[in-house]
C-alpha cells in the first residue's frame, strides 16, 4: 500500500466512528487482534483514511479504556488487554505501507518513567504511513541506553510521547541526551500540558499539540539543539534537580517512618503505600524540573478521584504531611511546592 495516500475527507459520520469503535472494542475485549485488524483494513479498503483510524477511532478508544478502568468498569486486567490488542492491530495496519529507499529517519520513544505505548506506537505508524522510516524504541525508554542509540542511527529527529507527569524528569533527561549528538526533539502528549510550557522548560526543540502537526514541524522547523540546551542550563538554580542515585529510596524509606499506623488508616494495602509515596515524589521532582506547581496539584486531585472509586488508597493529607517533612531535607523548595500544592 502506498504511504503517500492523502487522508480522505470526513471518511465517517459521527455514527460510523462510533460504531467502528464499538466493533473494535468488542474484538480488543477479547484479545483478538485478528478480528480487529481485518475490521479496520476493510475500512481502509472502503477509502477510510489511516489518519481517520488512528486518531478518530482508536486513539478515542483508547481514551475511553482508561476512564472505565478509572471509575472501575473495566479491570486493570481488562484495560491491559485491550491496549495491548490495539498496539499489535496498529503494527499491523502499518506494516502495510511501503517506504521510500531514501524515507528520512526518525527515533520515536516514551521517556524512562513512561509505561503508556500506544500513544507513541499511533506516532509511529502515522510517520510511516506519511512516508518516513521511524524507530519506535517502545516504553520507559533508559536516556543512557537512548543516546548510544541515537549517536549509532543518527536520525534527523527524536520524538518523545509523554501522557504522565512521572515521565517528565525521563524526559529531560532523553532530551539531554539527543542535544549532545546534536540531534533535535519534538514532544507530545498529555504530560508536556496544554500549551507546550513544559515542553520547552525540558528543552524540547518543538512541541506538537496534535500528532498531524507532526508533519508539518518536520517540513518547517529549524532547530538549534545546542541554543535549546543552553536555555535550559541557563534556568534558575534548583530547576535542575539532581538527586544522589538512592535519594528517591530516603526520601520515600524516611516518610514511611514518619507515617506509623496512618496507612492502615487511609486504606492502603501491603506495597501500596510505598508505590504511593514514590508517585508523589515523582510528581513533585516533575513539577519543580518544569517550575509547574498545577502539575502537582494536578496529579493530588487525579489520585484522590481514584480513590473515590475504589474506596482505598486516598492520597491523605498525613501521606502529603510525612512526604513533605522527609523532602525538606533534601529540597525545601520541593517540599514547599508539595505543601502549597496540597493546600490549593
Amino acid at each position: 500500500m502506498s504511504a503517500d495516500r492523502p487522508a480522505a475527507a470526513d471518511d465517517l459520520t459521527a455514527d460510523g466512528r462510533a460504531s467502528a469503535r464499538l466493533a473494535v472494542l468488542a474484538a480488543a475485549l477479547d484479545g483478538d487482534a485478528g478480528a480487529a485488524y481485518h475490521f479496520l483494513s476493510g475500512l481502509l479498503g472502503e477509502g477510510v483514511s489511516f489518519e481517520e483510524i488512528l486518531f478518530e477511532i482508536l486513539a478515542p478508544l483508547e481514551g475511553e479504556v482508561g476512564r472505565r478502568w478509572h471509575e472501575g468498569d473495566l479491570s486493570i486486567s481488562e484495560e491491559h488487554l485491550v491496549t495491548s490488542t490495539l498496539e499489535t492491530v496498529v503494527s499491523l495496519l502499518a506494516g502495510s505501507f511501503d517506504l521510500p529507499p531514501d524515507a528520512p529517519r526518525l527515533v520515536v520513544a516514551c521517556p524512562e518513567g513512561e509505561a503508556h505505548s500506544l500513544p507513541a506506537r499511533m506516532i509511529w505508524a502515522y510517520l510511516v504511513y506519511r512516508g518516513r522510516r521511524a524507530a519506535f524504541l517502545g516504553p520507559g525508554y533508559p536516556a543512557v541506553d537512548l543516546g548510544g542509540f541515537l549517536r549509532a542511527q543518527r536520525p534527523a529527529a527524536l520524538l518523545l510521547s509523554g501522557t504522565v507527569a512521572a515521565a517528565l524528569p525521563g524526559a529531560r533527561a532523553a532530551v539531554r541526551e539527543a542535544h549532545a549528538s546534536g540531534i533535535p526533539v519534538l514532544a507530545g502528549g498529555a504530560a508536556f500540558g496544554p500549551d507546550g510550557g513544559r515542553a520547552r522548560a525540558l528543552g524540547a526543540d518543538a512541541w506538537a499539540a496534535h500528532p498531524t502537526e507532526i508533519e508539518t514541524t518536520l517540513n518547517t522547523w529549524r532547530p538549534d539543539p545546542a541554543a535549546a540546551e543552553a536555555a535550559v542550563t541557563a534556568r534558575a538554580p534548583g530547576l535542575e534537580w539532581d538527586l544522589p542515585a538512592d535519594g528517591r529510596r530516603r526520601v520515600v524509606a524516611a516518610a514511611l517512618a514518619g507515617l506509623g499506623a496512618a496507612p492502615a488508616a487511609a486504606g492502603w494495602e501491603g506495597p501500596g503505600v510505598t508505590a504511593a509515596l514514590e508517585a508523589l515524589f515523582d510528581a513533585a521532582a516533575a513539577a519543580l524540573l518544569v517550575d509547574d506547581p498545577a502539575l502537582l496539584a494536578e496529579f493530588i486531585r487525579w489520585q484522590r478521584e481514584l480513590a473515590g472509586y475504589s474506596g482505598k488508597g486516598d492520597i491523605t493529607p498525613d501521606l502529603i504531611a510525612a512526604l513533605t517533612a522527609a523532602l525538606h531535607e533534601v529540597s525545601p523548595v520541593a517540599a514547599r511546592l508539595l505543601a502549597g500544592a496540597a493546600a490549593g
